[in-house]
Parts: C-alpha cells; structure tokens; sequence
C-alpha cells in the first residue's frame, strides 16, 4: 500500500492547529492577544458550523422545502420566526416575540417532562433496586473482575440512596439516629461529588494528553507525520508566540490587567 500524501493545504492546516494549540497554551502565562484570536476563532467557527448543521438539518427540510412543496402550513413556524425578530426591529413590537417563545418553552417542557421521566427518573429507580439474588448467582459478595460489583455493593447503593434522600428530610426530627443517618448521607454525597470531581478532571487530562500527541505528532501515521514535521512546527510557532509574548509585555501589554488584580 502507498503511503498517503499529503497536499500543502493539509500540512498548511496541520501548522495552523499547531499555532492555534500553543496561542490556547499561552493563557497559562497571561490573557493576551494570541490567546484571544485563538478562542475567537474557535468560538467563531464553531458558531458558523452550528448556524450551518441547523440550517441543512432543520431550517431547510423542515420549512423551505415544505414550502416550496406547497405545505401551507409550514406558513405558520416561518411567522413565529419572523416573530421571533421583532423585537430587533423595534421596541413597540418586541411583545409580539413573546408568542413564540411561549411556544417554544411550553412544547419543549411537553417534550422534556415525558422524557426526562421515562429516560431518566424511571430508569434511575429501577437500577436503584438492584436485584440481590442475581448479583450473588453472578459476582457473589464482591468481585474485583467487576468493578467491584455484588451483593455489598448492591446493598450499599440502597442504603447510600437511603441515607441522602434522608439528609434532605428536613422536616424529620433530629435525633441521634436521624444525625447519624444524616452524616452518612452526607459522607455518600461527598464520595458520589469527589469521584464526579475525578473523572471531569481524567477528562480534561485527556483532552491535554491529546494536544500533545499532535504537538509531537503522535496522533497521526508515521508517513504523514513525516511530511508535516508536528515537532518542528511546535518549536516555529513556539518561539514566535514567545517573541511575540515578549515584545507585547515589552509595550506594555497586560498592565491594565495586573492593576485591575
């Protein structure tokens, strides 16, 4: 099989990833004006990118085509939309925005009442009933294969459920037994929001482990790395980034802000 090659406009872009990496990286330093065309950039493409996946997949097949199908009714969302605007066009009007947006609010809550309930809240209670003669037919008391799954951890996720749904019974009078459920309740939330805290923290190291592979070009086949040498467009637009970091803070760049701190 021949080795891919690749064209200047792929190496071009592979450079400007690269740039725009190392401009995001510099934030660690300061807020300065690579950092910010590096996320105005980001921010901008990616709105025109939404803005462009929402015209084909929505916009277009559930309004123009229907109108240029002769659908009559599809006359309807397009005077909500044109609505929808009047409120930029003058203050008088911006009431009429109210209508369409009421709308909206009332058929989304609809729509995401009967789901959040049959996806979410049932879901939820039926695995908070795990079914503890299966668990010790399938794991026994404690499986480490498994995650740790079995009867122990089946009667931990009631009696955990348990204890913080009760923390929250206020109402409830506090005696001994009810205090000491309460801190067990608590001690099960802070377990449930550090291992929360972990994996939001695995994720955003992952995210980091990612921009370096492709700074030193180990995200792509040995053969295309070759033609866009990552490690050399790395130590390129590192240096310029820095000389231009220099020459900013040279000029004065950043003292508003160290004032405002």
């Amino acid at each position: 099989m021949e080795p891919s090659v690749l064209s200047s406009l792929d190496i071009a872009g592979a450079w400007v990833s690269i740039a725009l990496t190392l401009g995001i990286f510099s934030f660690l330093y300061a807020d300065n004006p690579v950092y910010k065309l590096a996320e105005h950039l980001f921010l901008g493409i990616s709105i025109g990118i939404s803005m462009t996946e929402m015209y084909y997949g929505v916009v277009r097949p559930n309004l123009i085509d229907k109108l240029a199908a002769g659908n009559v009714l599809s006359v309807v969302p397009l005077v909500m939309c044109a609505m929808l605007f009047a409120r930029l066009a003058s203050k008088k009007l911006g009431w009429l925005a109210r209508i369409p947006i009421a709308f909206i609010v009332a058929a989304y809550a609809g729509v995401k009442l009967t789901g959040e309930a049959n996806g979410n809240l049932m879901t939820q209670v039926a695995q908070s009933m795990p079914n503890l003669a299966e668990l010790w037919r399938d794991h026994g008391i404690w499986d480490w294969s498994a995650d740790g799954a079995g009867v122990f951890s089946g009667i931990f996720l009631v009696v955990g459920l348990s204890a913080c749904l009760l923390h929250f019974y206020f109402s409830a009078r506090q005696g001994p037994t009810m205090r000491g459920i309460s801190r067990f309740g608590v001690l099960v939330l802070m377990l449930s929001f550090g291992a929360s805290f972990g994996y939001t923290v695995m994720g955003r190291i992952s995210l980091a482990i990612g921009r370096a592979q492709e700074l030193l070009g180990l995200d792509k086949p040995a053969e295309e790395a070759a033609q866009i040498h990552p490690q050399l467009a790395s130590v390129v637009c590192g240096v310029l980034v820095i000389a231009f970091l220099v020459v900013w803070r040279l000029r004065g760049g950043g003292a508003e802000q160290e004032e405002a701190a």
